[in-house]
């Protein structure tokens, strides 16, 4: 054992010239939204994509970081969602926890496209919110198909030409955004949207009359028997 003192004598001698220069944090605890690589505090949420197609509200997520000592309780936030006081809570000993944000789905269903503006303005055990720069964050809201024509619909001529509208209502048809069809055969896909036509018609005898592109064709009929 003797040979392996002068080793562990200059390890505690290193590692005690190294604590002298060790500091301490003494300074603020600060709590903040957790910034992109840009510096900014943004998130999206479009009601065409994310979960089902007839879904109305959502929640949408904000991370916090705390910079310094972590909470050993669960401690309040103070908060502006446009203006309007709201609270919530981070709790203890976490260094990052999630601020859940409301959104809500306009009742016409193409109509959705609104931004949320949050700031934290106050937390509680000596927590202070800082950087200003990121305490403020904006939520865009929309409910949009907008340059997300799915590559797969040029595999398969069973729906005819696309158009938004139409991939919406496919969507609606399917209860959700339909991002594959891999699981279909091409007789069981075609059976599929022979369906979806079917469905389309009884809506415009219904008199809800959907339109191709054109502004005359019905809908239904740009869908090949």
């Amino acid at each position: 054992m003797k040979k392996y003192i002068p080793l562990l004598l200059a390890a505690l001698c290193i590692f005690s010239c190294k604590e002298s220069t060790l500091e301490t944090w003494h300074g603020n605890n600060y709590l903040h939204f957790i910034p992109a690589a840009d510096g900014s505090v943004r998130a999206r949420y479009n009601f065409a994509v994310e979960g089902s197609t007839a879904q109305t509200s959502a929640s949408v997520p904000l991370p916090l970081e705390i910079w310094g000592f972590m909470a050993e309780k669960d401690f309040s936030l103070s908060l502006l969602i446009d203006n309007s006081s709201a609270s919530a809570t981070f709790r203890a000993g976490l260094p990052v926890d999630t601020l859940w944000v409301p959104v809500v789905r306009d009742e016409d269903l193409l109509a959705t496209s609104y931004t949320i503006e949050v700031e934290l303005t106050a937390a509680d055990s000596g927590y202070e919110v800082s950087p200003s720069a990121y305490c403020k964050a904006e939520i865009l809201v929309e409910d949009s198909l907008e340059g997300l024509q799915p590559a797969w619909w040029a595999t398969t001529p069973a729906l005819g030409t696309y158009s938004p509208l139409k991939f919406r209502l496919f969507n609606i048809y399917s209860g959700g955004f339909v991002k594959s069809i891999d699981n279909y055969t091409a007789i069981a896909f075609k059976n599929f949207a022979l369906e979806f036509r079917e469905w389309l018609h009884d809506m415009w005898n219904a008199g809800q009359k959907y339109y191709d592109t054109d502004g005359t064709t019905p809908l239904y009929e740009s869908i090949p028997l």
